[in-house]
């Protein structure tokens, strides 16, 4: 026990505790071991680091669905997620039937388009400016696309995250049948959690691959917003603004997506993009929402929210970029506990500000 409340708080500590679980040498594992393995937002900082290369994201995430399949009480809060998605297909509980009421009564779609946009639980229910500019800039492109309004569901990166993989084998079969139904091509997606989800876990946790079995590209919003840049489908005009980019864990660490938002933040004229000094790219630090974190442990999520703006902040800029609406999401609550607060934008926010598409006001 000593050495669990020593060790167990460092990435080194809870490798070496499960090590002794999984050995055999721990007979047993404390209530406060198990706390400790969920005390991490798997944003990935500890693999970049570990000099043996240890994955010890995979690993963290492997040992919850360990003891949530071998009954150990895990936090309630993620009980509360698990039941609420079940339920409703969605981790806070909302109505499903209300999930595409940010859809703007403008934004005309087709009944089945080559593109799928897949909002996300954040975006539709939580930071719906994401999803309201998201539609509008994929409008103002002249891409054919559709949603899938009520019949959106849940992808399952909270459950990944938190050890509840049994839900997550239901989901992926139910999406990819969704998918094949509706015959999309393209499915962009504006959560970096959803993105790794779809991309990532599902074919290499899960055994669906939606890219082979489907022929559906899975694409970030703003690898998608990019491709648009490129190709001259959208124009961007001036907006004379300082900003931080903030890379988001799932987007950045996890599956090397570092250019794309950068290059869409290059594309609009006037735009001086910095970035955060010592803490960018593979090196940059946890907006504190990821994991299950921010559902667990909510005060420290939003500590760690403010210490990341703070970072950004040393740069002397106008507003806070990121391409996630759980970041966007956990950066506004930080920002209350900040004495010169800063606007934060989602991506696809300031894109379609540049576009002049009258996207929310702050």
């Amino acid at each position: 026990q000593d050495f669990v409340n020593r060790e167990a708080n460092a990435p080194r500590g809870k490798i070496q505790i499960l090590r002794a679980l999984f050995e055999g040498d721990l007979p047993n594992i404390s209530n406060y071991a198990i706390e400790r393995l969920y005390f991490c937002t798997t944003c990935a900082y500890c693999l970049w680091r570990c000099p043996s290369g240890v994955k010890t994201t995979d690993i963290i995430e492997a040992a919850r669905a360990t003891l949530v399949n071998l009954g150990y009480a895990t936090p309630p809060a993620h009980k509360r997620i698990l039941e609420n998605i079940r339920e409703v297909r969605n981790p806070f509980g909302e109505p499903r039937e209300k999930r595409a009421e940010w859809l703007p009564t403008d934004v005309k779609l087709s009944e089945r388009a080559p593109t799928l946009y897949w909002a996300g639980c954040m975006a539709s229910y939580r930071v719906t400016d994401t999803a309201v500019t998201t539609t509008k800039v994929l409008e103002a492109s002249g891409v054919d696309f559709t949603i899938l309004g009520p019949g959106e569901g849940e992808c399952g990166s909270v459950l990944i995250r938190t050890g509840h993989w049994g839900t997550v084998k239901e989901l992926a079969q139910e999406n990819k049948r969704l998918f094949k139904d509706m015959g999309a091509k393209t499915l962009v997606t504006s959560c970096a959690g959803c993105y790794r989800t779809f991309s990532h876990d599902y074919p290499m946790k899960f055994g669906v691959d939606l890219h082979k079995e489907l022929g559906i590209k899975i694409l970030h919003s703003s690898q998608f917003f990019e491709h648009l840049i490129r190709e001259r489908k959208l124009k961007p005009k001036e907006l004379k603004l300082t900003v931080a980019y903030h890379d988001p864990c799932h987007l950045g660490r996890h599956l090397g997506v570092y250019d794309s938002p950068r290059n869409v933040l290059k594309a609009i004229p006037g735009i001086t993009l910095k970035e955060i000094p010592s803490r960018n790219r593979f090196l940059a630090s946890c907006c504190g929402a990821g994991g299950g974190f921010r559902s667990a442990f909510p005060e420290l999520s939003i500590k760690q929210a403010a210490r990341r703006i703070e970072q950004a902040q040393q740069a002397k800029i106008d507003a806070l970029v990121t391409a996630c609406p759980f970041c966007v999401e956990n950066f506004k609550e930080g920002m209350k506990q900040i004495e010169k607060p800063v606007p934060v934008y989602d991506l696809p926010e300031l894109l379609a500000k540049s576009l002049k598409l009258n996207p929310p006001p702050r």
